[in-house]
């Protein structure tokens, strides 16, 4: 009788799995993630910067990202105004269907402050990215990111350094 039993609890424990599962992948089917990698820092630098392209199969925003290697990422854009190169920190940042976003040099990254370590060439970053469709549902996707690019950080940072603004 209790073989009987357990054997009726089969079917949805495997549903049950299932559901678990199709949640966690879930992230990876709506935004597909490609070329990850942040910015090598010389010593004592103590910001750095991640760079991805994005492409979503629904319409979502990107409202959080979490990092192990800071407390602080934010998102910004760059553009020229006047002739000066301006960053701005940004709440969030809206994907449309199919179309790739890039995060680049120049132009939307995630700025990295207060980093607990330098980064070097070949380490990885970890980050959590929150993302929240049209329904108002939220989920999350983590990234690993190669770190890479030390041997011409320091003439970007400084330049990039020189003009950075907020707009709150």
């Amino acid at each position: 009788m209790i073989e009987r039993h357990r054997l009726h609890l089969l079917p949805f424990s495997l549903a049950l799995l299932l559901m678990i599962v199709s949640s966690i992948t879930q992230a990876q089917d709506i935004v597909s993630i490609q070329n990850p990698w942040v910015r090598a820092t010389n010593p004592g630098q103590n910001i750095s910067a991640g760079y991805m392209t994005m492409t979503s199969t629904q319409d979502v925003t990107l409202i959080r990202v979490k990092s192990d290697v800071t407390e602080s990422v934010e998102i910004h854009s760059m553009k020229m105004e006047n002739n000066v190169m301006k960053m701005r920190m940004l709440d969030s940042l809206a994907l449309s269907l199919g179309k790739p976003y890039k995060l680049e040099p120049g132009g939307y990254h995630l700025m990295l402050f207060d980093l607990k370590k330098s980064l070097s060439d070949a380490q990885t970053v970890d980050f959590e990215m929150t993302f929240k469709n049209n329904k108002g549902a939220e989920f999350t996707q983590k990234v690993k990111a190669i770190v890479k690019g030390s041997e011409n950080n320091h003439q970007q940072l400084q330049q990039s350094d020189h003009e950075h603004h907020h707009n709150h």
